[in-house]
């Protein structure tokens, strides 16, 4: 097998929150022989076969070329094509993918580029995390199912996506066995936040289905194809009055689990789905589950379906058999005969109310919001370049029931001395905070309705990190406010300095940005992901934000997302700009020295010129987080082994030498990388990064005349 990232990210270096450790990525997950290692050995490892690493071409070595067909100036054909997995991670929008953001000449991928192309020759699935590349309208999904010309899925998102590691999860759920469509939504699930939806189109339905051994079987092409839609979010943030709460918010401190908890917890779990969390063996050796609890940050199953935070017990479980699969275990048993019952909205909210209750799984904090269904869409007789249907969809089918459910947090806040009429609610939102059940539509019918729930559930995501509530840290003199920044001042961050201050970055091509509005805002509360490290809920602003989008033919869309911004400094990650007095827009030599430096992070941001109107009523005369920082750099990825300097200045010797990323026809790209981390905080996001990018050329030699 040979299938591997065609590209690792995008063309343009990226600001944002990041951790300051080596992260695996999707090529290191594929192509790694060893799932869980403790102590220096290996204890399981991954079920699927391994891949193998064709090509990773990153920032300016990702050319829009080896997307797009030769009759529109590509070669597709000897890149994309070559392999079974291509990825790209970056820009996008219904127009399509977008190479060289923040360069002179951005090139777009369009669904022209690809037109009848894809899949010719070797590719099996393209994988696109980008924002909008797969939206509505019917006639934008027909455009790119007419780029599939032998590629069997197309996998991407219908809204905006937040810029967090999709490709990692992706690719360590296929090495646990899942297919790709499964992986694809098991890591959205995972890491996006609310009002985010995946999609996936495929060849025929069957493909949805697709494993790694699917590589090597023919594709055949016809004029139909099919898109299975997945919500991944859930209940926007409830509005709240800032003047209510008088400009403040609760301080919510997070209870960590103890280990005897966390274990208790996770064999709860296993009893609640049905998996099997025994602890691995190797012939010689016996580990128990309380050691891989203890020495591991996120436990997960021998089988991969079910994941647990050690340290907060937020939790994911996807039954492989019967998620996200058109030829499920439940669907196969109704075709043997067995007697089933079909499930409805109504139902569907009952089995999972009475599992929750069943398995000790319901929270006080958590409401009921809606029935959401992933459905799977067929257009009939649609292909072809000159096609001209309208595109009605012929058959839209619901393949599960989601029962979501938002976490809400009540506070009573005082005036004038005095306890408020009604408790205020605050939302809280980010993908820790998501809480769903996942039902099939239909199930084996059994004497009693706990038979039935148990084998209607067939997944769900939720735990929640434990807090104090207000209401007791009141009753226990405990209770710590928080003063918000005026929006005055949110609004400066957001237009400035977004890409380091959000929780949930957004990343749209500036180049085809018109303009930004903020539309409303709210203060809520965030909870990272599993594996997210954080002391505190985070307050913060909630943000709706009209994005208005320019066209290749100039006319205008409008993109709709959702930001989260910290409601005071010292949640905020630290300060990451890299400053240089060297001219990077021509290729350097080795030998060259190039000076840079991080600004002082410990300084205002209006002492270091960064507040456009520092005498406006609102000055950013503030510091990002507790400023007591580290500076680290590093030369093209963040390890150990790349580091280059540390502290605020760095004189880099450019060397062909040390990693450099070459293609054929291209010249070397390095990239110099800074991490700045906050040393006082004890929570994330207590680091940022930065990024120069350059080209190194290699010396001429000229020949000596004798």
């Amino acid at each position: 097998m040979r299938p591997m990232p065609a590209k690792a990210r995008s063309t343009t270096a990226r600001a944002n929150s990041a951790s300051g450790g080596s992260r695996i990525t999707l090529r290191d997950y594929l192509t790694s022989t060893c799932k869980l290692r403790i102590l220096g050995v290996c204890w399981v490892n991954w079920p699927s076969p391994s891949w193998t690493s064709r090509f990773v071409y990153g920032n300016t070595n990702a050319w829009s070329t080896d997307w797009r067909r030769s009759a529109n100036g590509g070669s597709e054909n000897s890149y994309i094509d070559t392999i079974d997995l291509a990825y790209f991670a970056g820009h996008g929008s219904a127009n399509g993918i977008i190479f060289g953001v923040g360069s002179p000449a951005p090139a777009t991928v369009t669904k022209n580029d690809g037109l009848t192309s894809w899949g010719t020759a070797d590719a099996d699935w393209l994988g696109l995390a980008a924002c909008n590349v797969l939206d509505d309208p019917y006639s934008n999904l027909q455009g790119w199912a007419n780029a599939m010309n032998g590629v069997r899925l197309l996998l991407g998102f219908k809204t905006v996506m937040n810029d967090v590691p999709h490709g990692e999860e992706f690719g360590r759920y296929i090495r646990d066995g899942y297919s790709l469509t499964q992986a694809w939504f098991k890591a959205a699930d995972k890491l996006q936040s609310q009002n985010r939806v995946a999609r996936v189109l495929a060849e025929e339905q069957a493909h949805f289905n697709d494993t790694a051994a699917h590589h090597a079987i023919a594709t055949v092409v016809d004029s139909d194809f099919y898109w299975w839609t997945h919500t991944v979010g859930s209940e926007p943030a409830r509005h709240v009055d800032v003047a209510a709460i008088n400009g403040e918010m609760p301080v919510l401190r997070v209870q960590p689990l103890g280990l005897d908890e966390a274990v208790s917890q996770v064999n709860n779990l296993g009893a609640a789905f049905g998996v099997d969390v025994s602890a691995p063996t190797t012939p010689t050796q016996n580990v128990s589950l309380r050691q891989i609890v203890a020495e591991t940050d996120v436990f997960y199953s021998q089988d991969g379906q079910l994941e647990m935070d050690n340290d907060y017990g937020l939790f994911l479980h996807a039954d492989m058999a019967n998620l996200w699969t058109t030829d499920s275990a439940l669907s196969r048993q109704a075709d043997a005969g067995v007697a089933m019952q079909a499930i409805d909205e109504e139902v569907a909210r009952r089995v999972a109310d009475a599992f929750l209750q069943q398995n000790g799984l319901a929270r006080a904090d958590a409401q009921f919001y809606e029935v959401a269904e992933d459905v799977l869409s067929f257009a009939p007789d649609a292909r072809g370049a000159n096609s001209e249907r309208s595109g009605a969809v012929v058959h839209d089918e619901p393949m599960n029931y989601q029962v979501i459910y938002s976490r809400i947090i009540s506070y009573t806040p005082t005036i004038d001395g005095r306890a408020a009429d009604a408790p205020v609610e605050f939302s809280v939102m980010g993908p820790g905070s998501k809480f769903k059940i996942y039902v099939s539509t239909q199930a084996p019918t059994r004497a009693s309705f706990a038979e039935f729930v148990d084998e209607a559930v067939i997944g769900g995501m939720g735990g929640y990190r434990a807090i104090q509530t207000p209401a007791e840290a009141a009753a226990a003199r405990q209770l710590q406010m928080v003063q918000m920044l005026s929006m005055e001042v949110i609004e400066k961050l957001f237009a400035n300095l977004e890409a380091i201050v959000a929780l949930d970055q957004i990343p749209l091509a500036p180049d085809e940005v018109v303009s930004r509005e903020i539309v409303s805002s709210t203060p809520a509360y965030w909870e990272g992901a599993i594996g997210f490290n954080q002391a505190e809920l985070i307050p913060v602003y909630a943000l709706e934000v009209r994005n208005t989008m320019r066209n290749p033919d100039q006319s205008t869309y409008v993109v709709s997302s959702t930001t989260y911004i910290p409601v005071e400094a010292s949640y905020m990650a630290p300060l990451a700009r890299i400053s240089t007095t060297a001219s990077l827009d021509e290729p350097l030599a080795p030998g060259a020295v190039i000076p840079l430096e991080a600004l002082d992070a410990s300084k205002t941001l209006v002492e270091l010129g960064l507040d456009p109107s520092p005498n406006d009523g609102a000055p950013l005369n503030f510091v990002l987080g507790s400023g007591e920082v580290t500076y680290d750099w590093y030369l093209n990825e963040v390890s150990e082994n790349s580091k280059v300097g540390t502290g605020r200045f760095l004189n880099y010797t450019v060397d062909l030498v040390k990693g450099v990323d070459v293609k054929e026809g291209a010249i070397g790209t390095q990239r110099i990388i800074l991490i700045v981390t906050d040393t006082a905080k004890d929570s994330e996001p207590f680091s940022s990064q930065a990024v120069v990018t350059f080209q190194a050329v290699p010396p001429v030699f000229l020949p000596s005349i004798q």
